[in-house]
Order: C-alpha cells, then sequence, then structure tokens
C-alpha cells in the first residue's frame, strides 16, 4: 500500500472516528437505543438502569379484551429473555418477531399479539426518573 493509499484509510478512518458520536446520539434520540450502548460517549451523561418488564397479551378478535399470557412455553421464555436483553440496550430497534411467533404457536386463536415492555428512564427536562412503555401489537394476518 502506497503512502497516497494509506493517508486516506487513516483521513478516512479518522473521519468515521469524528462522526460516530452524532450517528449514535440520533439513534438514541430517534430510536431509544440505550446511550450506554453502540460505542458512544452518552453514557457519561446517563445513569443506567437495569431493571425491564414484560407482560405478552393476545386476543382472538378486534373487539375481544386482551388476556394476559399466563403459562409461556419454555421456547418462549428463553425468546422473552432474547427479546428483553435486546430491548434493555436497542429499545424500539430490538425484534420481538420470534416472541410472537412461539406465543402464536402456542395460542393459534389470538389473532393480535401484544407485548408490553416498561422500563425506567431519566427524564432529562424534570430530572425524575419515569416508566416508560413499549407497547407492540401485532396485527396478524
Amino acid at each position: 500500500m502506497d503512502a497516497v493509499a494509506k493517508g486516506r484509510v487513516v483521513r478516512t478512518a479518522l473521519l468515521a472516528f469524528a462522526l460516530w458520536p452524532l450517528v449514535q446520539m440520533t439513534l438514541v434520540w430517534r430510536y431509544d437505543v440505550s446511550p450506554w450502548k453502540l460505542a458512544g460517549w452518552g453514557m457519561y451523561a446517563a445513569p443506567r438502569f437495569g431493571l425491564v418488564g414484560m407482560e405478552v397479551y393476545g386476543r382472538a378478535g378486534a373487539n375481544d379484551p386482551w388476556q394476559q399470557l399466563a403459562t409461556p412455553s419454555l421456547e418462549a421464555r428463553a425468546a422473552a429473555h432474547a427479546f428483553l436483553e435486546r430491548h434493555r440496550w436497542l429499545r424500539r430497534l430490538a425484534s420481538s418477531r420470534e416472541l410472537v411467533g412461539l406465543v402464536r404457536a402456542q395460542h393459534p386463536e389470538w389473532s393480535q399479539v401484544r407485548v408490553d415492555v416498561a422500563y425506567p428512564e431519566l427524564d432529562r427536562t424534570s430530572g425524575y426518573v419515569r416508566l416508560v412503555r413499549d407497547e407492540r401489537v401485532d396485527p396478524g394476518d
């Protein structure tokens, strides 16, 4: 590799290093990604919370009441645990598709599945910790 090519590589790496914090901050702002992940510097300005809770519901028809999933299968429990780990860091970017598929297999009578995740977050305007809810409804076929 000649000196000109090495210079381009170094400049490109420096530019990427300089711009990545802006990209990471945009992901945090737009998709609620944890500031502690994706090699951002936001971790120095945000507390780290570990508590995350989740409930899964289903219903047969659009006008029927939601029923809570009371006894998930072992596969659904494993998928829920994996989803919660992804959600803790990626939040709205984390996919619940695998979990919803396993719940649908366990309850084929449900035409809709709803996954509710709750997690604490620092409210930047008031300084209080508030509980944020991420509700995902899979409408089915």
